[in-house]
């Protein structure tokens, strides 16, 4: 028999995110997540101040993987900007991944319904992905007033994607978000067919 691992500050982060998926933010305590991982308290202080501590943590490590990893990948990848907004709108089509990234999110967003700090996350990470993507619309020819307006369309379609077709055959799926991004982005340039971002 093997020698249990320690468990690390993202161990308990992940733990508590499922728990927040599964029941809520009332559901993330720490003797439940203590006994649901099977190990004392004091494994979770060891790596948190308090319970308040683990929830800013939450948010922190949501914003960071959810946000800023993949804008930070779609921007290193030095595709065009109408490249990265279909990458961008194919993220919900990435099987189970995407299924736990859209979960996790809508328990965040439950969780802002009544908590102020939770709120202030969501508002920061939907302007800094909104500024995002009108960035990319920008550079594809559209004013700030058409930019701004279709990139709230292009996200409200995004954050809607994983939910509302959640049955829908992948392929079907990938069909569809590439014929919506026709619609929803300005039609191409011909200086922007081959230009890198």
């Amino acid at each position: 028999m093997s020698a249990r691992h320690p468990l690390t500050r993202e161990d308990w982060i992940r733990a508590s995110q499922r728990m927040l998926v599964k029941g809520g933010i009332d559901s993330v305590r720490v003797d439940t997540l203590a006994k649901e991982l099977d190990i004392t308290r004091g494994s979770f202080y060891y790596h948190f101040k308090s319970r308040g501590d683990l929830l800013e943590s939450i948010l922190g490590d949501w914003r960071a993987r959810a946000t800023e990893s993949v804008i930070h990948q779609l921007r290193n990848a030095r595709t065009s900007p109408r490249e990265q907004l279909r990458q961008l709108l194919e993220l919900p089509l990435h099987g189970n991944t995407a299924r736990e990234a859209a979960s996790t999110e809508i328990g965040i967003r439950g969780w802002a319904r009544r908590d102020p700090q939770a709120r202030q996350a969501i508002d920061e990470v939907d302007s800094h992905r909104l500024s995002y993507i009108e960035g990319l619309l920008m550079q594809l020819g559209c004013n700030e007033t058409e930019a701004r307006d279709r990139a709230w369309l292009i996200y409200a379609y995004q954050q809607s994607l994983s939910q509302v077709q959640a049955g829908a055959d992948p392929e079907e799926k990938a069909q569809r978000s590439a014929r919506l991004l026709d619609i929803l982005l300005p039609p191409p340039q011909p200086e922007q067919e081959t230009g890198g971002a």
